[in-house]
């Protein structure tokens, strides 16, 4: 089962990341990525470590056209405004082109509400 999981984590990353290389100039896509890892470490550090793992493989072969992928997380808290300050200080401060995570409802409500915004 976690085996799957890390394929399908691996499988969303490369779809992402492809999606985004027309629109970033540059020679790094940069995924920011929320979730609620000291709340939920059971199910989300093993989705961490295949996410990992699916942007180290793709960098090896050479990233995405040719543009390697770097991922940023950050920790929610388990805590809708935890998630918009940080989504928000991904976008600001680490100039991401992707943002995707959130595991949990409450969380994921206050961050799709944040994203329409921008």
């Amino acid at each position: 089962m976690n085996a799957l999981r890390h394929v399908f984590s691996a499988a969303a990353l490369a779809s992402l990341a492809t999606a985004l290389v027309p629109a970033h100039a540059q020679g790094v896509i940069k995924i920011g990525e929320v979730n609620s890892y000291k709340a939920q470490p059971a199910f989300l550090e093993p989705y961490k470590k295949g996410m990992e793992l699916a942007v180290e493989e793709i960098n090896a072969k050479g990233g995405i056209n040719g543009k390697k992928v770097e991922l940023i997380t950050r920790d929610d808290n388990a805590n809708p405004g935890d998630a918009v300050r940080v989504a928000e200080e991904l976008i600001a401060r680490e100039k991401i082109d992707v943002l995707t995570g959130t595991f949990l409802s409450n969380t994921g409500l206050a961050v799709a509400d944040f994203a329409k915004q921008k």
